[in-house]
């Protein structure tokens, strides 16, 4: 093996070396900011617990699953909806129209409509809802594309309905005898379904509709 030894003026100075050193570490930032870039899937998804935050922890897995597959996501409780859907309605007159969806458990679910509501009013559009057991959710507007309502009406949850000019695709699907109102946030099969029709919806992700639960039934209105 052939060896080089600097001696002197060949050796290189430690400011030479640092500026090279520099220059790997900023390299490899750039790479890795590209590459984050690149996976990023356009949209956010806006997630929303219920009372107390500590029953609807589900909110916090989906957010976990889909920022792994490269979507942004924000979980908060339930009474901040109206401050965020100022905040949305603020993003969408800048000029930025990625997609909007909403997601929530309980009265979570009940705020995921409620934003939907004001940035109706704002005619700010909606992408994509997806609830689990709404206890009392208003209609839903006619600024949403679609919406999927888990729901188990055994318990306190409840299907939805929407306005009269709602155009959009609605499904209640009924969850009653699969599971109840504080684990049906963490169904791993229902996430699976609800993180499938946000890949679908930004973009890359399935675009077949997600297969129903065994057993359970789905209404365009509520039964």
């Amino acid at each position: 093996m052939m060896s080089i030894d600097l001696q002197g003026s060949q050796r290189p100075s430690v400011a030479a070396v640092m500026l090279i050193l520099c220059s790997l570490v900023l390299a490899t930032f750039a790479g890795s900011s590209a590459a984050e870039a690149a996976s990023r899937r356009p949209g956010h998804v806006y997630l929303y617990r219920g009372i107390l935050n500590v029953f609807s922890l589900g909110m916090d897995q989906i957010a976990y699953k889909l920022q792994a597959a490269g979507v942004a996501t924000s979980v908060s409780n339930h009474t901040m909806w109206n401050g965020e859907a100022d905040a949305m309605i603020a993003r969408y007159k800048s000029g930025n129209r990625e997609p909007i969806i909403l997601m929530g458990h309980s009265a979570g679910a009940d705020a995921t409509i409620s934003v939907a509501r004001k940035l109706a009013q704002a005619n700010v559009p909606v992408a994509l809802i997806v609830n689990f057991d709404p206890v009392s959710p208003d209609a839903v507007p006619n600024n949403v594309k679609q919406i999927v309502n888990y729901y188990v009406p055994a318990g306190w949850g409840r299907a939805v309905s929407a306005d009269p000019r709602f155009k959009g695709k609605l499904a209640n699907v009924n969850e009653s005898g699969t599971t109840n109102h504080f684990a049906i946030d963490k169904d791993d099969t229902l996430q699976r379904q609800a993180i499938a029709r946000v890949l679908a919806v930004t973009g890359g992700g399935i675009r077949r509709k997600p297969a129903a639960p065994k057993g359970a039934q789905i209404s365009a209105a509520p039964q």
